[in-house]
Order: C-alpha cells, then sequence, then structure tokens
C-alpha cells in the first residue's frame, strides 16, 4: 500500500516537474524570424494551453482550497480590466498577456499544491543552472550573445533581465544548499556556484542588491540572526550600538560606491521616477492605462522640461523609456493608487501566509519572492515575459497546501481554460504578421518605400498595438507623399512611445502641407520630451527658414550650437555646420537687403 502510495506520489510529481519546465521553458525561447521577446511571446502561447488542459483531471483528483491570496489576484486583475475598459485604454497584446499571466497564477497554484514544493523548485533550480551555463558559455565565447552591445545576455536581450532571473532562483539554491538532503544539497551548492559566478559580470546593481536582500533572508532564518541579534543587544549594549554605528557606514559607503559605478544611469532613473510622479499626481485613482506608462511619460516629460528652466545634468540623462524601472512606480502610473493598494496587498498577504507552519520551505520562498521584489524597484520584470512567469510561481508557493471542494476546483479550472482558449489560440495568423513584418524591415532598413507601404498596410489590423511597427508605417507613408495617412498612424504611435522620432516626422509631415504652426509645436515637443538630442532643434530651424521666420530661425540655431550632444558624432558635426551656414547666409542676406533698401532711400533723396 505504501509503494503504491510513493509511486502515485512521485508520477504526480514528475508530470508536475514536467509542466513546471514546459511553462519556464518561455525563458528558452528564440527565433531570429520573430525576435527574442516576441518568440518567447508565442511560445508561451502553445505551451498554456497544454499545461491548462493538464490542470483540469489534476484540480479533480487533488483539489485546493481557494485563499484570501487567490481572492486578491483576482480582485486585482478585475480592477485593472474593468479601469481599462471604461477608460478607453485597452492595449490587446499587453491585456491579453496579463489575463494569460493570471491563469498561469493559478496553473502553479495547481501544480503547487498538487505535490510537495520540491518538485516545482527542482524545475526552477534546473531552468536557472541552464541559465547560468548559457551566461557562462558567453563569456568564455562559445555561444552568442542576444545583444550586439553586450556580451553577456543568456537567453534574454539584453543583461538586465537576465540577472533579475537568475538573482529570483539564488536564495532558493542557498536555501538547499543549507538544508536539504546530502544529494540534494550537492546539487544546489553547484546551481549556487554557477549563479554566482556569472551574476558579478552582468554589472546589474539591482540584482546585487537583490541578491543581497534575498540572501539575507535566508541566511537570517538558517543562523535564527534575529533572535542572537536581540540577545547581544540586550547583553552588550554600547558594543552592539557601536556595531549598529559601523553597519549604517558600511552600507552607506557600498551604496554610494554602487551608485557612482554607473551615476549617469542612477541619474536617469531618479529623472524617470521624478517626472512619473506628475503623471500620479495628474492621475491619482485610477491611473493613465495599463500598457500606456510609455505614451504617457512621454507628454510628461514634454511639460516637465517646457515648464521652466531645468537642471543640465536632468537635461543630459533624459531619455525615452519604455518602462518606469521601478514596478511599483509603473503600478501606480497605470493603474493608480487603487491599482498600487491592491497589489501591495497581494504582496503582504502572500508573505503573511508563506509563515503558516505546514509550509516547510517558507524561508526559500520568501527569500527568492523578497529577491525578485527588491530587483523589481530597480527594473521592468513585469515588462520581460519569462521573469512574470517566475513571479507567479514564487507567489502562488506562498499559499500553503489545503483541501477544498473537488467540484469547485474542478469548474473553477474549466472556466479558466476559456481565456486560455479565446487568447492563446488560432495565434498563428499574429506569428506570421511578425515574421512577415521582420522581413518587410529589410526593405524599410534600405529604404524602399513604396514596396514597403502596401505591406505595412496590410499587417497593420495585426499590428497595430506594436509603436515600433506604427513608427515605420507612419514613415513609409511620410516618404511616399501621404503625409496626413502618416500622422494620423503616428499620433497612434505617440499614445503608446516615448520616442521624440515620433514627432519629429510628424513636425515634417505638418512642413511638407504648410502648416508651419502644426510643424512648430510638434519639433518644440520633441526638442523637450528629450532635450538634449539636436536633431528636434535642427529640424526646428530648417523649417523656420523654409517659412520666412529668419528670427526664430538663427535664435534657434544657435540654441542648437550652444548645446552640446549626449553622444557627440559625425551626425551631430553635420548638423552644427549645417547651422553655421544657416545664419551665415541669413545674416548675408538680411545685410543685403538692408543695404539694397538704404541705397533706394538714397537714390529717392537725390531725386527730390
Amino acid at each position: 500500500m505504501q509503494l503504491r502510495k510513493n509511486l502515485n506520489l512521485y508520477l504526480s510529481g514528475i508530470v508536475v516537474f514536467m509542466l513546471t519546465i514546459l511553462l519556464l521553458s518561455t525563458a528558452f525561447a528564440l527565433d531570429e524570424n520573430l525576435g527574442n521577446r516576441v518568440a518567447k511571446i508565442f511560445w508561451f502561447y502553445k505551451v498554456i494551453i497544454v499545461a491548462g488542459v493538464a490542470c483540469i483531471p489534476l484540480a479533480w483528483m487533488r483539489p485546493f482550497r481557494f485563499s484570501i491570496t487567490d481572492l486578491l489576484v483576482l480582485l486585482y486583475a478585475g480592477y485593472t480590466l474593468c479601469n481599462d475598459y471604461f477608460a478607453g485604454t485597452i492595449a490587446p497584446t499587453r491585456t491579453s498577456l496579463f489575463i494569460l499571466i493570471i491563469v498561469t497564477y493559478f496553473i502553479f497554484r495547481r501544480l503547487t499544491t498538487f505535490v510537495p514544493l520540491g518538485f516545482t523548485h527542482a524545475a526552477l533550480l534546473l531552468t536557472g543552472a541552464i541559465e547560468a551555463i548559457w551566461g557562462l558559455a558567453q563569456l568564455y565565447g562559445f555561444t552568442p550573445s542576444q545583444h550586439s552591445r553586450f556580451e553577456l545576455t543568456g537567453s534574454f536581450f539584453n543583461p538586465g533581465p537576465y540577472s533579475g532571473f537568475l538573482v529570483a532562483i539564488l536564495p532558493l539554491a542557498l536555501y538547499y544548499t543549507l538544508t536539504a538532503c546530502r544529494i540534494a544539497r550537492i546539487l544546489s551548492g553547484v546551481i549556487l556556484v554557477l549563479l554566482l559566478l556569472v551574476l558579478p559580470a552582468t554589472l546589474s546593481r539591482g540584482a546585487w542588491l537583490a541578491a543581497i536582500a534575498g540572501c539575507g533572508i535566508i541566511l537570517g532564518n538558517y543562523f535564527h540572526l534575529y533572535k542572537r541579534l536581540k540577545f547581544l543587544f540586550q547583553k552588550h549594549r554600547l558594543a552592539s550600538f557601536i556595531a549598529t554605528i559601523c553597519i549604517f557606514l558600511l552600507v552607506t559607503g557600498t551604496l554610494i560606491g554602487i551608485y557612482q559605478l554607473k551615476k549617469e544611469s542612477a541619474d536617469g532613473r531618479r529623472l524617470i521616477w521624478k517626472v512619473s510622479s506628475t503623471l500620479v499626481a495628474s492621475h491619482p485613482a485610477t491611473g493613465v492605462g495599463f500598457g500606456h506608462f510609455a505614451g504617457a511619460y512621454g507628454e510628461a516629460q514634454a511639460a516637465y522640461f517646457s515648464a521652466t528652466e531645468r537642471p543640465a545634468g536632468e537635461e543630459l540623462v533624459a531619455d525615452a523609456p519604455e518602462t518606469a524601472f521601478n514596478e511599483f512606480v509603473q503600478i501606480t502610473t497605470e493603474t493608480g493608487i487603487i491599482g498600487l493598494l491592491l497589489f501591495l496587498t497581494i504582496i503582504f498577504w502572500a508573505f503573511k501566509t508563506a509563515r503558516h507552519p505546514d509550509n516547510k520551505v517558507a524561508a526559500g520562498v520568501t527569500g527568492s519572492l523578497a529577491a525578485f521584489l527588491v530587483f523589481a524597484c530597480f527594473s521592468y520584470p513585469f515588462s520581460v515575459l519569462p521573469l512574470l512567469i517566475l513571479f507567479t510561481l514564487l507567489l502562488a508557493q506562498c499559499t500553503p497546501i489545503q483541501r477544498g471542494s473537488r467540484w469547485l476546483s474542478g469548474i473553477f479550472y474549466l472556466f479558466l481554460l476559456l481565456p486560455v482558449y479565446f487568447l492563446a489560440t488560432g495565434q498563428q495568423e499574429r506569428e506570421q504578421a511578425y515574421k512577415r513584418w521582420k522581413s518587410e524591415q529589410i526593405y524599410f532598413n534600405i529604404q524602399i518605400f513604396e514596396r514597403t507601404v502596401d505591406n505595412y498596410k496590410k499587417l497593420y489590423p495585426l499590428l497595430k498595438d506594436q509603436p515600433a511597427f506604427l513608427f515605420e508605417y507612419g514613415q513609409c507613408l511620410s516618404r511616399t507623399g501621404q503625409p496626413e495617412a502618416s500622422n494620423l498612424i503616428l499620433e497612434e504611435a505617440a499614445r503608446l512611445s516615448a520616442d521624440p522620432m515620433i514627432r519629429n516626422i510628424m513636425g515634417k509631415n505638418y512642413q511638407t502641407m504648410k502648416q508651419y504652426p502644426q510643424a512648430e509645436s510638434a519639433f518644440l515637443k520633441a526638442s523637450h520630451m528629450v532635450p538634449n538630442r539636436l536633431y528636434p532643434l535642427y529640424l526646428l530651424a530648417k523649417m523656420y527658414h523654409e517659412s520666412g521666420q529668419t528670427d526664430k530661425a538663427i535664435a534657434t540655431a544657435r540654441l542648437l550650437l550652444e548645446k552640446a550632444p549626449k553622444v557627440p558624432s559625425s551626425a551631430t558635426e553635420e548638423m552644427k555646420r549645417d547651422m553655421q551656414k544657416l545664419i551665415r547666409d541669413t545674416l548675408h542676406l538680411t545685410n543685403y537687403f538692408k543695404i539694397e533698401c538704404d541705397n533706394v532711400e538714397d537714390k529717392n533723396t537725390i531725386e527730390i
């Protein structure tokens, strides 16, 4: 009887292990015809169907009881979707992925309560080991990087998300290295060493801080540091006070050193958070809409720099970010204070329930979840699909196993198949659209716009929520003599992106149509959105010159010449030479007309 019970347990464990690996394998998906990010999305669409169908019999075999965390997740999802619907800000791709991520959370709830957590943790540690080995192979030149500017990316598109994925697994590896049985301890120790070899090379300060926080929780729990420190403080108050001051100074010095390591990057993120606060102030309750951070941020940054003169340091680090580089700031910006409070309540309740006596590996799970959340304060893990999947797994494991109603559990998971069916199936047409877009970009890049514009028009219905596609399509329309149609498309792109080049192309379209006030407004907005870029001022000066506004043309040209480009290049030098020539030619022409007018006046005086 016991043998049969153990056999059933291990067979179930293998099923859970395979399904967990299947979902986590989204991180490994690569396809040159789709690009790194998009390839992962379409692989996820495929595997979630398998996992969703498999969870229905699992839910019937061993039902679980719904927890307060589960209800809070559903409440947060319902609020976000209703908020977007009534505000009219639904972004189809982001919204569909958001719904499927909620489904993924409940899939992991099913998997992690079906068998002991060791099976899902084994899958998670194996995934981390594969990524770490992948990174080491890149460092030694055995495998190619996924980005031309970075040699270490793992299976991700840059080192940032890669480091976030690794650091969320690191505390769990440390936990099993300290507490598991002998074989599991050795294997976990090997994975821990692999992770520690790769993480420093990512140069991600956020990941380093996350590693300290997550591993600190593991070590503090294992060595009972809180009780020991409390005892030492009560017994040796003076020595403890001096040690606390020394530790504080050490931590402060370390943080200053980390800040100085990439000072410009840190200042840039501080500016993003500062500008984002103006968005929160203008949309405090419900935010600007899920998936609309970038477009709203571009408008806010333009207003910020146009309102008054800002420090030169802020202008220099300004950029056009796609995310807030802090998930709590981004959640507040997109879903308002209500959304943030709901999310924080989920996190609070997850940590609270993780400390349940029945949860034997609570320290490992909370350590990894804490590391993930610290990393989320400095990066954009919720914008990277594999990291979102990892987050749902960690969150699902915080709730201990509790048996519930078989009928309720089975019907709920049957109901979950509806969004999977409608959103994940039938994605072949969209996948082919992305592939056709990728192939059309070859002609776009060599500026064969006449051929490209018609094909982009066919792809528009399927890709109209992708700002990069909209920008390229709008540029094609502009280059083929359709400025009005181009601006309609670019307006859609501007609602989803903070890229000032969108406004530059719109300004050139208005200039082509002789609508000079609108062109001036577009160029000025582009200049204020990212004030360290010279190109908007260059286009503005050219427009003023063409429209006969010579004083404004000279003033704008001189302003451009006074600006130091963020990244000097041959293009910036050429723009400065053009502006010097524009000033000379304009002044020469003005003086010529002045002399002619003086001669005419003198001649009239003689005749009189």
